[in-house]
């Protein structure tokens, strides 16, 4: 099964890399595409007197009015194409490289929320422990490939690092999931004012999916009465590693009890998840980002998009969700009028920043290797056998 997911991955980045316009091209009106690259600016509203001048790959030059080429049936706008090498040749270096480097602060509120809540389990181990297992699993989500998740690794890294072994694998389990549960509700926020939009419906219908069944599951999961009636205790303890699974239910339902420090949690994503996409704007304006009519992109386009997007691409198909992040980039910003090109090359950008600091936790991950005692338990609180 693992194969097979690698393989889909494999195909939507072959489909993603076949599809995308890496040179600048043109659409005459007889539906001729001509590729090559784009001499000076593309008008952004076009009328007319606009132009624009084509250098093919034979090397010949021409003069483009609008209705010499063919237009887009949904915009009426023509169609221009800025390839990839344009968009990034067109960045603005500094802005990026000042959001790789934001990237970095930022994942500081992911680890304090992670170290709140190993402390809410009473599990003591350092901040700087919370934060270097954090980029390790950094380093197994977006480098290493394999069925290996990052997820799995800091589990087995905080378990080596605690007597409560269960409660401490579970922080890793709850974490991920209030992480995405406030990523969508944010998407849910925007969208009720979004509604009158025809063109945000099949996305507040993904949201409104997800966030159901996220509700439908947890109370199915922790009522009482449901677990009794379908004799979950029992159950679990006949499947295959009943006694692992029966740990592990018994932690997660420990966190009924811990509602506050669930909360915290929540609101920390929040936290996290708008600097995520406050610095996904950043990038956005670095590389240009428009709407096909030349028109800036609001900002609560953002927050309904990428939100559908991120939760997509979380799909464990190849490390760092290459591929089906691309594609998710480019089919739900689609439903905002921008083009595929961009939200491609925003999304490559994404990738490329979570990369740069995934190789932090590969730095930690040698240090760990090289270490005698890197498995020996080094947190500190109250005592408990493992169960």
């Amino acid at each position: 099964m693992q194969w097979l997911i690698r393989l889909v991955g494999i195909a939507l980045i072959y489909l993603v890399v076949t599809n995308v316009d890496w040179r600048d091209s043109v659409v005459r009106a007889d539906l001729t595409k001509l590729r090559g690259e784009i001499v000076g600016e593309v008008p952004r509203k076009w009328d007319d007197a606009s132009r624009v001048r084509f250098r093919e790959l034979a090397g010949e030059e021409k003069d483009y009015a609008a209705a010499d080429l063919h237009a887009d049936q949904a915009t009426g706008v023509p169609e221009v194409n800025e390839g990839i090498v344009r968009i990034v040749k067109r960045s603005d270096w500094g802005v990026l490289l000042a959001g790789v480097l934001a990237f970095g602060l930022i994942t500081q509120i992911g680890v304090l929320r992670w170290w709140l809540l190993l402390r809410a389990q009473d599990i003591r181990v350092p901040y700087g422990t919370a934060c270097r297992l954090t980029f390790i699993g950094f380093f197994f989500n977006n480098v290493v490939p394999g069925p290996t998740g990052g997820d799995l690794v800091k589990a087995v890294y905080i378990a080596r690092h605690s007597d409560k072994r269960a409660p401490a694998i579970v922080t890793v389990i709850v974490d991920r999931v209030v992480g995405i549960i406030a990523l969508a509700l944010l998407a849910a926020f925007v969208l009720v004012f979004k509604l009158d939009d025809p063109r945000y419906r099949e996305l507040a219908a993904f949201i409104g999916i997800f966030l159901g069944g996220i509700a439908v599951a947890a109370m199915l999961f922790f009522s009482r009465r449901i677990r009794r009636l379908l004799r979950i205790e029992g159950l679990s303890g006949k499947l295959p590693g009943g006694g692992i699974i029966r740990k592990a239910d018994e932690a997660i339902l420990r966190w009924r009890d811990h509602k506050g420090a669930v909360g915290v949690a929540l609101l920390l994503s929040f936290a996290n998840q708008i600097c995520i996409q406050g610095l996904m704007v950043l990038f956005a304006s670095a590389l240009h980002v428009t709407t096909s009519t030349g028109d800036a992109l609001p900002w609560t386009a953002y927050m309904v998009v990428l939100p559908v997007a991120f939760i997509v691409s979380a799909l464990p198909m190849l490390p760092g969700g290459w591929g089906i992040r691309e594609a998710a980039f480019a089919v739900c910003f689609h439903y905002v009028d921008v083009d595929r090109n961009p939200a491609i090359a925003l999304s490559v950008v994404n990738g490329m920043t979570m990369l740069f600091w995934s190789l932090v936790g590969g730095v930690y991950f040698l240090i760990d290797r090289g270490s005698k005692d890197s498995g020996a338990p080094t947190a500190t609180g109250n005592s408990e056998a493992p169960r």
